[in-house]
């Protein structure tokens, strides 16, 4: 069968509203394309739009195609009302479905494709007398008449018209990666964009701001962390909501209530918000092995101590053997028919359906009702089929082995006929080439109706012959709504949407975070300096090669490698090579293994990681700055020969990102208990690190003209050089350094001005100043630089200076523990739900 085109008619003619793309199309050629293909790859890199695929290890950019779908007027108008219809028909059914089941006591759908479903959850059914649905604490009646806040609907056209392939209501994603692309894209194709009319898409989400919460209420984010494939929209939507992103380890119940812990308070939760499937949600009630979720959820939320969106039960309309009954549903819950028609679809509890699935089983699609893969063998070859599986890609044998295992349990299978879809263009490597599209869109209650996302998310198939959304093989498209846009009112203030920082108190996990946010920030900035002070070290003795230069260079090789605590490092002073080298492997590995712990390298990586805890936290600039740093990194990385103009400017390019870094942070950030949490991380770290520079170098540096060499390589990486050499260029020495570096307060890289913002940083946190910041102020207060400075006359080390730094090393290290021990104490893990628990923490 013929497939529809998106672009082009029958005739192959450019359609009137691509006419537009299709000239931006033919115009770029293969190569113009490739270039607007890298464009698109690097804004998403500098915006920081990111999937973490289930498995990986770590998060990987989102793959977008810049050529969107385009949609006119009239065609959205029809697919806005019928996606708003089966919104409110899922809803009215899982209302009825989790009360008095009258579309199941009425004959109009079996009783088999609910309580045979895995997502039909029985302990969320109500009893007589129980409210209809969990309410919002004492606020408005919107959402207490509702299963449903947010529901999402998987389109695809077939070449007789649009056909919904999925319904996605248990916690359903994608609504801002749409808002993601639409940023990408206006930039990528910003002149077509700018003449387009383009529906917004920002009425969708002040929808869905308004519908959540009033001054009242306080409104969570619940999601299983920053692990979760979709961490990075679970973040931007906090942002654009404003409302706390958390994990259920954060969340309690108490009295009967939920709550939240923050620093040094628990505060009340009305409603809350989950990515997080229902099974997960309880493990007193739902999954007893869940860590993710919230002892006494499903209690408190039957009671209508708090709001769950979606309910939890909502999962069962997913089920695809509803799909067969869903137009006499409409008829029986909304009095109308269904506007949106489903696939072919036989659900195999019925015997008349079974049969035809029997005959027909080559020319169909079969599944579970649930989704996911069903374990088994396939043929009797050990191997695992994957569903829902094609039966004309089965062997003859593997075909009937499933027809019996469906013949055993067949109110738990479904078929389908299989929906040719329509394509659209998509960039390629050798150009504009058709590919099968599927459109996901997304409504939300919006007073008494429904607001629908004027476009969504559309997938391509990155290749030929894989149906979107089959695999990882697939891109996402923007989708343009071309018209003008009806007025509608909202419930609320209608406000401009705008990223914020989400109201309430600083969770202790996310305390801790942004403290080592702080401490990898500027770990990172002093590796950076200490690694370019070697290397400029380094050249300044290849081109005067001295004695005193080399003494310099050893002395600062094996401070390096004591401040890393790298091993083998630069080797020790019997190994090292005479004359000295920093060694090119060593030298690399310092500077790029992001797995060895003291390393440039390991220092961005956790930072980068600590930023995407916190993601909801930190302005947009933030993550270009940090894809720049991996660029900066990835390109020393790569390089073969590494010569010392390699590592200067890969070192100047990482010293000037995190530098624009300690910039957002300070100019961007409100004074919160977060920023200030941020701020101690990194002035707790630049104490350490000035402490364990000094120790490594002038406790036991090399006399003679070496003294100065040294010195002066220690104001360089602690940025003190230029001070310092006005201060005392008449009197070098370690004395006026040790001053300038340990006790001056006016000097942003001294401990003793660590040491002022810390106490500052600390009394503004609640709960009181640890005791150790005290003992390391009055250590630092008491010491005589001038006498530590002086050497030993025996063996000429400095004694008195190395057990001053040793002391503020154990001060230090216990005054980062007792910040830890204050306010980063670990939330315990779900425990019996307990309604006499006090509330007050």
């Amino acid at each position: 069968m013929a497939v529809y085109d998106e672009m082009r008619d029958a005739s192959g003619a450019v359609r009137p509203l691509w006419t537009g793309l299709a000239g931006v199309v033919d115009s770029a050629g293969p190569e113009g394309l490739a270039a607007r293909r890298g464009a698109t790859v690097r804004l998403l890199a500098d915006d920081g739009v990111a999937y973490h695929p289930p498995g990986a290890e770590s998060e990987q950019l989102w793959e977008l195609d810049p050529l969107p779908l385009i949609l006119s007027t009239d065609e959205w108008g029809a697919l806005e009302r019928g996606v708003a219809q089966r919104a409110e028909l899922l809803d009215r059914l899982l209302v009825d479905l989790y009360g008095p089941r009258t579309v199941i006591t009425g004959g109009v759908l079996p009783v088999e494709v609910v309580d045979g479903h895995p997502g039909y959850l029985h302990a969320w059914r109500r009893t007589e007398g129980e409210p209809a649905t969990p309410t919002i604490g004492t606020a408005g009646d919107l959402l207490s008449r509702r299963e449903l806040f947010l529901a999402a609907v998987d389109l695809g056209r077939s070449p007789d018209g649009w056909v919904v392939l999925d319904d996605r209501v248990q916690a359903p994603s994608g609504a801002g990666y749409a808002m993601a692309n639409r940023r990408v894209v206006a930039r990528v194709l910003s002149a077509l964009h700018r003449r387009s009319r383009i529906r917004r898409l920002g009425p969708f989400f002040e929808a869905l701001r308004a519908g959540l919460r009033t001054d009242e209420q306080r409104v969570v984010l619940l999601n299983p962390g920053p692990d979760s494939e979709t961490a990075y929209e679970q973040a931007l939507l906090s942002s654009l909501l404003g409302v706390p992103l958390v994990l259920g380890s954060e969340l309690t119940v108490r009295e009967g209530r939920v709550w939240q812990h923050t620093l040094g308070r628990l505060e009340p939760v009305d409603v809350v918000l989950r990515r997080l499937d229902a099974e997960w949600c309880d493990p007193l009630d739902l999954r007893p092995d869940s860590r993710l979720g919230v002892p006494g959820l499903v209690e408190a939320a039957r009671t209508g101590a708090v709001s769950v969106l979606n309910g939890l039960g909502s999962g069962v309309a997913e089920n695809p053997g509803l799909i067969p009954y869903l137009p006499a549903l409409c008829r029986a819950l909304l009095g109308e028919d269904l506007l949106l028609p489903g696939p072919p679809t036989w659900w195999c509890g019925d015997p008349l359906a079974l049969s035809h699935v029997r005959e027909h089983a080559a020319e169909l699609v079969l599944g579970p009702i649930a989704r996911g893969s069903a374990d088994g063998p396939a043929g009797g070859s050990g191997s695992e089929l994957r569903f829902p599986v094609r039966g004309g890609d089965l062997t003859a044998a593997q075909r009937a082995e499933l027809l019996d295992r469906i013949a055993a349990e067949p109110h738990a299978w479904t078929a389908q006929r299989e929906i040719p879809l329509s394509t659209a263009p998509t960039i390629t490597p050798t150009g504009a080439a058709a590919r099968p599209v599927v459109l996901r869109t997304f409504a939300v209650a919006s007073g008494s109706g429904w607001e629908v996302l004027d476009g969504g998310l559309a997938s391509v198939s990155a290749g030929p012959g894989v149906r979107p959304l089959e695999g990882a093989a697939t891109l996402a498209k923007d989708v343009w709504v071309v018209g003008d846009r009806p007025e509608r009112a909202l419930p609320g203030p209608a406000t401009e949407i705008t990223a914020q920082v989400p109201a309430g108190g600083v969770s202790p996990r996310v305390a801790e975070d942004l403290f080592w946010l702080g401490r990898y920030a500027e770990r990172a900035e002093d590796t950076a300096r200490l690694l370019r002070a070697v290397t400029d070290r380094w050249a300044d003795f290849q081109n005067t090669p001295e004695p005193a230069g080399a003494d310099a260079l050893r002395a600062l090789l094996l401070a390096t490698s004591e401040i890393t605590r790298t091993q083998p490092g630069f080797a020790d002073p019997d190994t090292l090579p005479d004359p000295p080298s920093p060694g090119r492997e060593e030298l690399r590995s310092l500077l790029c293994d992001r797995d060895r712990p003291g390393t440039l390298g390991f220092a961005v990586h956790r930072l980068t990681r600590a930023a995407q805890a916190v993601r909801e936290l930190l302005p947009t600039d933030t993550w270009l700055v940090l894809g720049r740093l991996d660029t900066a990194l990835a390109r020393i990385a790569a390089d073969p020969d590494l010569d010392d103009g390699a590592v200067s400017g890969g070192l100047n390019r990482i010293l000037e990102g995190l530098l624009a870094l300690a910039g957002i942070v300070t100019e961007s950030l409100v004074r919160d208990a977060g920023w200030r949490l941020l701020d101690t991380g990194r002035r707790v770290e630049r104490a350490q690190h000035v402490v364990a520079l000094l120790a490594a170098t002038l406790c036991a540096a090399p006399r003679g003209p070496a003294d100065r060499l040294v010195v002066e390589s220690v104001t360089i990486v602690a940025e003190s050089v230029i001070t310092h050499r006005r201060r005392h260029a008449g009197r070098p020495g370690v004395a006026p350094t040790l001053d300038l570096l340990l006790a001056d307060r006016e000097n942003p890289r001294a401990v003793a001005y660590q040491l002022d913002r810390l106490t500052d940083d600390l009394a503004h946190l609640p709960g009181p100043v640890p005791g150790s910041l005290d003992a390391t102020v009055r250590r630092l207060a008491e010491a005589d630089l001038p006498a530590v400075a002086a050497r030993d006359a025996a063996d000429g080390t400095r004694p008195g200076l190395a057990a001053l730094l040793a002391g503020l090393t154990a001060d230090l290290d216990r005054l980062a523990v007792d910040i830890g021990a204050a306010h980063f104490a670990p939330v315990l893990g779900p425990r019996p739900y307990d309604p006499l628990l006090p509330a007050a923490s």
